[in-house]
């Protein structure tokens, strides 16, 4: 982990640096972006105007353009508050581990809050134009043309050595506006790795969950078994990487096969993860009140009215977020048009089919074996 960890912030640091050197000198972007895409930030600007960027019907209101950045938002915080999961792992869990997560959420909130600023604003000021009196500059039109309707991505395929925007590109893209070649690849670089930075720790949460259900018979065992040589959950592992590369291959889009699997990409996983947040901030709202034995227990206490109304709060806030990603994925949840969006659908209604059935069919097997489920929570470990 250590070496994962500190190259990593020894390059976010470097990504900081390209990004307030193109807010402090505009020229630097516009020359990394002729020299890598072959066309200057003007030519995209045009492009972006010419396909339909200030036309009226695609300039978004700030509901709009706030639903639409939270999907990535609310994905980028799931690893976050996962750590929660692997307690038991920790020792002294209940000293430790509340201000580990409180304090890690405040610098990974600046680290994501600053990235995403930083990386904005070194290309607001390159290739002002103002149109109907309102100002369009290459920060714009670069996200038109790379994640914007048809009309835009024909626009960009005129491009000659067109790359979708993302924040570490831009970096990458000043570093070489800097001609600093040698340091625009190792961007490129730690881009990736930044990204896979994160996989580590989804493979290490998400299957503790599988591990855990499997343990308390709500899965098949098998996947509670532990490696006597890594004293890790070793199927669950296994069975979590699997349904991890569906999600690599949304992302990615590799071979044109991310529409098929939309239902594993961002806004999917989002749309699983706020359901989960929804009825478990809901559970941790009727905790004290329906369950009091459990709450006594807990090793770290807080007042019933403070978990209470924190509970409810919460469950209002998730909710939204699962409002606001169902009403951006109808598409291909309710009303698939493509044969993609179809598959996509059927995989997304598949998963909680599959679901739903192992539920069942494992509630009915315990009962039928003279397992009492309601004694579950009653053993809960202290952490």
């Amino acid at each position: 982990m250590h070496g994962m960890f500190w190259p990593t912030l020894i390059i976010t640091v470097a990504f900081f640096g390209m990004w307030i050197a193109g807010a402090m000198d505009p020229s630097v972007v516009a020359t990394g972006v002729e020299d890598v895409m072959g066309a200057p930030p003007s030519t995209f600007v045009t492009l972006a105007i010419d396909s339909g960027m200030t036309d009226p019907a695609n300039v978004a209101s700030f509901y709009d353009a706030f639903s639409y950045a939270l999907a990535g938002a609310f994905w980028a915080y799931m690893g976050w508050y996962s750590v929660t999961f692997i307690a038991g792992e920790v020792k002294e869990a209940n000293k430790k581990l509340p201000m580990v997560v409180l304090f890690s959420g405040l610098i990974i909130m600046v680290i994501y809050l600053g990235s995403s600023s930083f990386s904005a604003i070194s290309t607001m000021g390159v290739a002002e134009r103002t149109v109907a009196g309102d100002r369009w500059s290459f920060f714009q039109a670069y996200s038109w043309l790379s994640y914007g309707p048809d009309a835009a991505t024909e626009a960009a395929a005129t491009i000659p050595n067109f790359q979708a925007a993302w924040s570490t590109g831009i970096a990458s893209l000043i570093a070489r506006g800097m001609d600093l070649g040698w340091l625009s690849w190792i961007i490129a670089l730690a881009g990736v790795i930044w990204l896979a930075n994160d996989i580590p720790p989804f493979l290490l949460v998400a299957s503790r969950t599988m591990f855990a259900m499997s343990f308390d018979r709500m899965m098949p065992e098998k996947l509670a078994a532990v490696s006597e040589r890594w004293h890790s959950p070793t199927w669950a592992l296994i069975a979590t990487g699997a349904f991890g590369i569906l999600g690599c291959i949304a992302e990615s889009n590799v071979a044109d096969l991310g529409g098929y699997v939309q239902f594993a990409g961002v806004v999917g996983t989002d749309i699983f993860d706020a359901t989960f947040l929804t009825l478990f901030c809901l559970s941790m709202m009727l905790l004290p009140l329906e369950r009091k034995e459990i709450y006594d227990r807990a090793a770290v206490k807080y007042s019933i009215g403070s978990v209470v109304g924190l509970g409810f709060i919460a469950t209002l806030l998730s909710g939204y977020c699962l409002f606001t990603f169902t009403k951006e994925s109808v598409g291909f949840m309710f009303s698939p048009a493509t044969t993609q969006d179809l598959v996509s659908s059927l995989g997304f209604w598949g998963c909680i089919v599959v679901g739903l059935v192992l539920y069942v069919a494992y509630m009915y097997r315990n009962t039928t074996k003279g397992v009492d489920m309601r004694t579950l929570y009653l053993s809960i470990p202290p952490e």
